[in-house]
């Protein structure tokens, strides 16, 4: 048995739980930082067969997805661009490795495009699942001035690393890194719209080692913190909010029997006054779980008042 089984069940029923009360309510308990210098900006997924799992997005839920693109680390991706341009990316190995590829007890690559093949094809072999979290912000000059003293680890390992900031592998925050994108530049034909009607990402659920420190590192970048968010089935988080959406930050130690699995667990994902409430659960994607909630604009979700309900929000 996948050792993620147990743990990413009771995660997927207790979000589906969420889902229908969040429903009830009316309204999703939003969470949001207009002033925050970050957003949600992608979240890679690992996936065994990318052709299958694609066809069934675009078949059974209405997402458009972009073809495959190979790079040179051995790794092709497949996109699903939204209009407010956020993305989910759809990432598997292009080949299975050869004879002469390095066995499980040899040295760890160097080169950073080696490490991230190395962790995709770590994930794909327990089960796939949502990867990373991606940040957009500032540039990484200026993540580094922000938040270099903060995290001297990421100062060491993302000088001079061009547009991505990045934690090196084995260090509790790795599961998030940060990227440049314009995303005031992001017009209506850019790029064509899902039959789903999804707009964006809207909230992340990701699983890190050191909940508290993850907290204090998105502070640092004008976030707010809404406070415990708990779910039916005793998931419990903290909500975080951002520019234009919401991070939920759960204590891994308490899920994960493995650190090393996949972080993300969830994600909902904006759609328009049309599009029909759904819950996906992908089971060949490590059973990474993706709420369709409609909304009537797909502008910003107002920010609350007061901090989220611990016992309500979701």
């Amino acid at each position: 048995m996948n050792h993620r089984s147990i743990p990413i069940a009771t995660v997927v029923c207790a979000l589906l739980g969420t889902a229908s009360a969040a429903h009830a309510q009316g309204a999703p308990g939003a969470c949001v930082a207009p002033g925050s210098s970050l957003r949600l900006d992608h979240v890679p997924i690992a996936v065994e067969d990318l052709e299958a799992l694609s066809q069934r997005l675009t078949d059974e839920f209405g997402f458009r997805i972009r073809s495959p693109e190979p790079d040179e680390n051995g790794l092709a991706t497949a996109s699903i661009p939204f209009g407010d341009g956020t993305r989910l990316e759809l990432r598997t190995m292009q080949g299975a490795p050869g004879p002469d590829a390095p066995g499980p007890d040899a040295p760890a690559p160097d080169a950073p495009g080696d490490l991230e093949a190395l962790r995709y094809a770590d994930l794909i072999a327990d089960g796939g699942g949502g990867a990373y979290l991606a940040f957009s912000g500032p540039a990484p000059a200026g993540v580094l001035e922000i938040a270099g003293e903060l995290e001297p680890e990421l100062a060491a390992i993302s000088a001079g690393a061009g547009s991505r900031v990045a934690f090196p592998r084995g260090h509790p925050l790795h599961p998030v890194f940060f990227v440049i994108s314009d995303r005031e530049s992001v017009t209506s034909a850019d790029p064509a719209p899902h039959p789903n009607g999804a707009r964006g990402l809207e909230a992340v659920w990701v699983m890190v080692e050191d909940p508290e420190r993850l907290t204090r590192f998105l502070l640092a970048f004008g976030a707010r913190d809404c406070g415990p968010s708990r779910h039916p089935e005793h998931l419990h988080g903290r909500a975080v909010g951002i520019r234009g959406g919401t991070v939920y930050v759960v204590d891994a130690r308490l899920w994960m029997a493995d650190p090393e699995s996949a972080p993300v667990v969830s994600l909902t994902v904006r759609g328009g006054p049309e599009s029909v409430s759904d819950n996906i659960v992908l089971g060949n994607a490590g059973g990474l779980w993706i709420e369709l909630r409609p909304s009537d604009a797909g502008s910003d979700p107002p920010n609350p008042a007061s901090p989220a309900d611990p016992e309500e929000n979701g």
